[in-house]
């Protein structure tokens, strides 16, 4: 408790801090403001966790949405068959009403088909207004970009642009405005380019 071991996606909700660490296989939550270890989820169920994004559902219970790029062979980046991507991102739920936060995983989702798969996923922002997911697929292989779907985990069909990403889409967040309307803020990040999009 309190280590991390390539540690990637990060979420505050409050006074408690959640890091995803990849080669932890688990999310990590610490309090504010001294990050003392209040206790982890995930072991057992996530491969090669990345992103997370998270929302309350109603005082004290949080949804917790943790993505999961795990390979057939990472050293190769080999995909695996299509009919196992729809574990791609964990659902959780999280109790954060007491002295220790409780997770409880309650699904998973990730499209199969060839345009709405989430090959090599990372990161994840959610817009509950707009019932919309924005979620990082990296493989330049079949085109980079961040594919849309439903908070309850379908695939619309709509993806940002690909023609925009030269790099790998990466982070993402949303700049929500009162009117309704806001910005998605994405990174289009490798070794050689770090570029931000923003979207309308």
């Amino acid at each position: 408790p309190g280590q991390f071991f390539r540690p990637n996606g990060i979420a505050v909700h409050g006074d408690l801090v959640f890091v995803v660490e990849r080669d932890n296989q688990r999310v990590q939550m610490l309090r504010l403001p001294d990050f003392a270890p209040a206790g982890e989820f995930g072991h057992g169920e996530l491969l090669n966790p990345y992103g997370i994004w998270l929302r309350e559902l109603e005082p004290g219970v949080l949804e917790v949405l943790v993505t999961d790029s795990f390979m057939a062979d990472f050293r190769t980046e080999l995909v695996p068959p299509m009919d196992e991507l729809d574990g791609r991102v964990k659902r959780y739920r999280v109790a954060v009403d007491g002295a220790l936060p409780r997770a409880t995983l309650l699904g998973q989702f990730g499209d199969t088909t060839p345009a709405g798969a989430l090959r090599m996923v990372e990161s994840i922002a959610g817009d509950p207004a707009h019932d919309r997911l924005l979620i990082a697929e990296e493989d330049r292989r079949v085109g980079t970009t961040l594919r849309e779907y439903r908070l309850d985990g379908r695939y619309t069909g709509r993806n940002l642009p690909p023609e925009r990403f030269q790099a790998q889409a990466e982070g993402v967040a949303l700049w929500a405005c009162a009117d309704g309307g806001g910005y998605w803020i994405t990174a289009d990040q490798s070794a050689e380019r770090t570029v931000f999009h923003v979207f309308d």
